[in-house]
């Protein structure tokens, strides 16, 4: 309620209620204070001014690197079997010719026919390109975690290994990823083949409600799966003395798991759909998409890390990283002098000019 001069005579400044602006300002500041907000807030600074973004690139470059040789050691399996089936390779290089310009198609066909040829060497270097490119990626994630982790930013510190000792901390590091990986993947097919083998026992595979339930189930075994990647990263990749607490890493890593499973149901429906569309798009398109993709995945495996070292338990709970001060609004409004008050005070000026001007004479 706005307070009037006439109802507050003779009490000074007073507050009065806030113009539409002042509300908001207010209310801006109320939200940023909800313990929830200000952690996203923190964590949102924390990726940004610890280049988040930019470890993010590095990660991409190597995840679409990697591409490169384990298609080169699945064209030297697929070489071994169409070495020993004519059929079988005359069929595929007729559907790629077929499906593709003769310009692009060309050069495929006779890939195909080198990898036939010697598909053991093939699969060599693809090996090879795979330990660099996945020992590149390894150091970027861990060095980015690092970064992400503690309560300052200090370059020096992760690149402080000599390129040996780096090296085989990376190698080791991914050794570890891949045995999470292979088990999580391992209990998500068990998993997965439990449910419909109990259908099946229970003589309910023929039911069409049980689609969904299915559906439902296989999503949630996998997404337990990469709870456990994702835990796996939280817990293995930051320093020692700066890890978080278990409850901080238990929900980042619920958190990573779910924008997972979005962002792999997202290009297993958008993807498909934008390369049908001409035959540019189904060359280029895949292209593009694993690299919005493998950026996508990289940008939430570190927000997430921010978002879990800036936690209540995390590895800076004491301390997080301060924000931006909002002042405080506060309106007021000044007593109005009442008419007798204002004659008197102008008589008293008056009086004091003319005693002046008399002094002067």
């Amino acid at each position: 309620m706005v307070t009037t001069p006439e109802r507050t005579a003779g009490k000074g400044p007073v507050p009065q209620d806030p113009p539409p602006v002042g509300r908001l300002v207010l209310l801006g500041k109320r939200i940023a204070s909800r313990p929830g907000i200000k952690h996203l807030i923190a964590a949102i600074t924390r990726y940004g001014d610890r280049l988040g973004s930019q470890f993010a690139g590095a990660m991409t470059y190597f995840s679409f690197l990697s591409l490169v040789p384990i298609l080169m050691v699945g064209f030297s399996v697929g070489g071994i079997v169409l070495r020993n089936n004519q059929e079988l390779l005359a069929r595929l290089e007729s559907e790629i010719a077929a499906m593709l310009p003769k310009e692009i198609a060309d050069p495929i066909v006779a890939l195909i026919d080198s990898v036939v040829a010697n598909p053991l060497g093939v699969g060599i270097v693809g090996l090879l390109i795979a330990l660099y490119s996945g020992i590149g990626w390894m150091g970027n994630l861990r060095k980015a975690v690092r970064a992400l982790w503690g309560k300052q930013f200090e370059t020096g510190k992760a690149t402080a290994d000599n390129l040996v000792v780096g090296t085989l901390k990376d190698l080791g590091a991914l050794a570890g990823l891949a045995v999470a990986i292979v088990v999580s993947l391992g209990l998500s097919a068990v998993g997965s083949q439990f449910a419909s083998a109990v259908a099946d026992l229970l003589g309910l595979g023929d039911q069409a409600w049980l689609v969904p339930v299915l559906t439902v189930t296989t999503i949630l075994i996998a997404m337990a799966a990469d709870v456990l990647i994702f835990m796996w990263v939280y817990t293995v990749l930051p320093p020692k003395s700066q890890r978080s607490s278990f409850k901080a890493r238990l929900r980042g890593s619920i958190v990573a798991a779910i924008g997972f499973e979005i962002l792999k149901y997202a290009l297993t429906t958008i993807l498909p759909a934008f390369t049908g569309t001409s035959r540019t798009a189904a060359i280029f398109g895949p292209v593009i998409g694993l690299l919005f993709f493998f950026n996508l995945v990289a940008q939430l495996v570190l927000f997430v890390a921010a978002w879990v070292a800036t936690a209540d338990g995390g590895a800076d709970d004491d301390e997080h990283d301060p924000l931006p001060e909002v002042p405080e609004a506060t309106f007021i409004v000044r007593k109005e002098p009442s008419r007798a008050r204002l004659a008197a005070l102008l008589g008293v000026g008056a009086a004091l000019g003319w005693g002046a001007g008399r002094r002067k004479e």
